[in-house]
């Protein structure tokens, strides 16, 4: 690769200091931000984008997926306050039709909803929100992060906490820390990327089952009309009673954390749209009249970097069902891995109806004296971290890692000298289900 020589030396003004700095506004850093700031310590959120959101807005990842224990989520109290308050967005119409059912809290959301959701439970908590500001370096002072460097329309920034939570989903603030990472699986491959997408004006009552539309996806790319890796289409129902939501592009073999790669992942994410479209039009009866309602701004990552923490957790917890004393959350979603390199998933699930516990020690990163992880990207892992990344079980890591912060501030200590039992602990008298 061809470089330049290019080099910045210059005073940049700090613009917050804060007792906690949460890098990134997904459902992690939704749930670290409420946490931290209900303990009583300052917190600031910081976004680079416009709103809160990450997959469950940007990513268009409509569906929560079930992590659940006799029908009960057992991701809370954030989890559930969230799905709360977009309830209450709802029409009275709609809220009559399906009340808030506290226990279940799971099903298809709207990602306007989910976002005016999530700013009210953070501002509410007494955090505060910087948009618009990129993280881009870190300043280290003696193995401890500083200050975190931003860039806005206003230049560059700084940032200086006592504590830092990286919620950025791809672990972009701990590897600008120095931190040791995994990525992909033994072939060094990531779960593919995915674009999801809806489609309104379906005649939902003329669609043909799952097992009829499926050869019709097949015929169609045997015919050549269609060139998608994935075996199958994943189609959900919204809550909208002519809208259908897919998850049924498949991007192999790019990274979400190579820019370039990143790019060429948005463009054939929605070449295969295209076609989709064109074949659901044509192909599939309910769909003759079908528009395009809404697609994904930023190209669904499922896996990226995983941050090797001082507790490393592999399958084998989820098919031992694993419990240990400093378990920050409980998980039954199963062992879903997207084929990396082509067509096919495999799912294994737990034999019996039970869970395992992530651990505290998977949010703490090596080498690092005042960060902790509150995303996916903790110490797992390639199939574990398939049943740990979806938005639920990442609230429950999230607020574990804002729960942390607090204490450690309290406690004039690490992330790695505070006692997981205790956070454990604490996170059960904040309504935790532990």
């Amino acid at each position: 690769m061809n470089t330049i020589n290019y080099s910045l030396n210059q005073e940049i003004p700090i613009v917050a200091e804060t007792d906690v700095l949460v890098v990134g506004g997904g459902p992690g850093g939704l749930s670290a931000a409420v946490m931290a700031a209900k303990q009583g310590v300052k917190t600031l959120l910081v976004e680079r984008y416009g709103c809160l959101g990450g997959m469950a807005v940007f990513g268009e990842v409509t569906p929560f997926m079930c992590n659940h224990f006799n029908l009960r989520a057992m991701d809370r109290p954030v989890y559930v306050d969230w799905c709360r308050r977009m309830w209450e967005y709802h029409s009275s119409e709609m809220q009559q039709k399906e009340p808030f059912d506290e226990g279940y809290a799971c099903g298809m959301l709207s990602k306007d909803e989910a976002m005016l959701a999530m700013e009210d439970l953070v501002l509410n908590s007494g955090a505060e929100i910087l948009y618009h500001h990129t993280l881009v370096d870190v300043v280290m002072q003696e193995g401890r992060v500083e200050a975190a460097v931003f860039h806005s329309k206003s230049g560059f920034c700084a940032i200086r906490a006592k504590v830092f939570i990286d919620a950025t989903g791809d672990g972009d603030l701990a590897v600008l820390a120095g931190c040791p990472f995994e990525f992909g699986n033994e072939e060094g491959y990531c779960q593919p990327m995915t674009t999801c997408f809806k489609l309104s004006g379906v005649d939902c009552s003329r669609m043909p089952d799952r097992a009829k539309i499926n050869e019709l996806f097949d015929k169609a790319k045997t015919e050549g009309r269609l060139q998608c890796p994935r075996h199958n289409v994943l189609w959900f129902h919204a809550p909208e009673e002519d809208v259908i939501h897919f998850n049924t592009t498949r991007i192999i073999m790019k990274s979400g954390v190579n820019g370039l790669e990143l790019s060429e992942a948005e463009i054939e994410g929605r070449r295969q749209v295209r076609q989709l479209l064109d074949f659901f039009r044509r192909d599939v009866p309910g769909f003759e009249q079908a528009r395009l309602h809404s697609i994904a701004h930023h190209v669904g990552v499922r896996e990226s970097r995983r941050i090797l923490g001082l507790v490393y957790q592999t399958a084998d917890d989820f098919r031992n069902v694993a419990k240990y004393p400093d378990g920050i959350a409980r998980a039954n979603y199963p062992i879903d891995i997207h084929n990396p390199t082509g067509t096919g998933t495999v799912m294994e699930r737990m034999k019996v109806e039970d869970w395992y516990e992530i651990r505290y020690g998977t949010l703490v990163p090596r080498n690092s004296k005042n960060l902790l992880m509150g995303c996916r990207a903790i110490s797992m892992d390639h199939a574990l971290h398939s049943s740990a990344r979806v938005m639920p079980i990442v609230c429950s890591i999230g607020q574990a890692a804002g729960m942390a912060a607090a204490l450690c501030l309290r406690q004039n200590c690490t992330p790695a000298e505070l006692d997981g039992i205790q956070v454990r602990q604490k996170l059960a008298a904040e309504g935790a289900w532990l």
